[in-house]
C-alpha cells in the first residue's frame, strides 16, 4: 500500500493556529468548510492563504483578497489539508 504521509514542511507559524486533526484529504476538508471553518494546506507554509466559503462560493483568501478558488488536481490529491483556528471569519 502506497504511503499517504505528507511530505510538505511544517509550517512556519504558531502551533495554535492550526488545529491537532492535520493531514485531512480533500473531502474531509471539504466538510471542514461546510462547517463554518477555515483550511489550509502545510504545502502552502502560510495560514494567511486559506479556503473558506464567502457569500455562498468557495473561494482562496490571499494577500487580502478573496479569489473564486479553482480547484486543481494538487488540490483533490492533497492529504495535507488543515484547519485553521484563531483566525475570524473573511
Amino acid at each position: 500500500m502506497k504511503n499517504e504521509t505528507s511530505t510538505s514542511p511544517l509550517p512556519t507559524t504558531k502551533k495554535e493556529e492550526i488545529t491537532e486533526v492535520s493531514h485531512l484529504d480533500f473531502p474531509a476538508a471539504m466538510k471542514e468548510i461546510i462547517d463554518g471553518k477555515k483550511i489550509t494546506k502545510l504545502e502552502w507554509d502560510n495560514t494567511n492563504t486559506y479556503c473558506v466559503l464567502h457569500e455562498g462560493i468557495l473561494k482562496l483568501y490571499k494577500e487580502n483578497k478573496f479569489y473564486q478558488w479553482i480547484i486543481n488536481d494538487g488540490d483533490l490529491i492533497g492529504k495535507d489539508w488543515v484547519v485553521i483556528l484563531n483566525k475570524n471569519n473573511g
